[in-house]
């Protein structure tokens, strides 16, 4: 058996209960419980950066997952992005690598996430590749607890 490269299809949704509804029903999977946490998103083109809460819900099968999230602010995750795939995830062991690495190949950034605005990137979001598809790079520091919240379909509560 083959492992996927990426490991979850991003999809914004404008009303992430209609979505869940929608592709339960299409799909024939069922989806976890939404996060909802408060995020810090900058856009380094832009040099804008917004706190927004971030909704979030992950498909019950084998990988790739599908991930529904909620249309919010005035960024990558605003309604002017909903209603097609976003990004597909891939795990990454190095973040600062990876920006160094897509710098390099000449591939912009749309979003660096952080938990909190003065904490480390945990994710980023790529400006559309050439054949027009964005790719998110997730820290591997959250594989574990992802992993959890779809086996068990309740994101796990973690220590400060």
């Amino acid at each position: 058996m083959f492992k996927p490269i990426y490991y979850h299809i991003g999809i914004v949704v404008h009303d992430y209960r209609a979505a869940v509804e929608h592709y339960s029903n299409v799909l024939g999977v069922k989806f976890t419980e939404p996060t909802d946490s408060v995020l810090c998103i900058e856009n380094p083109r832009t040099q804008q950066t917004e706190s927004i809460k971030v909704v979030a819900t992950y498909s019950r099968a084998l990988p790739p997952y599908l991930e529904l999230i909620q249309a919010n602010g005035s960024g990558i995750f605003s309604e002017k992005n909903a209603g097609r795939i976003l990004y597909f995830g891939i795990w990454e062991p190095d973040m600062e690598g990876r920006i160094d690495k897509l710098k390099q190949q000449g591939i912009d950034i749309d979003a660096l996430i952080r938990p909190e605005c003065d904490k480390p990137v945990n994710a980023i979001i790529t400006a559309p590749d050439k054949m027009g598809v964005r790719m998110e790079y997730l820290s591997k520091s959250l594989r574990v607890a992802t992993e959890a919240w779809v086996l068990t379909g309740k994101f796990p509560v973690l220590g400060h």
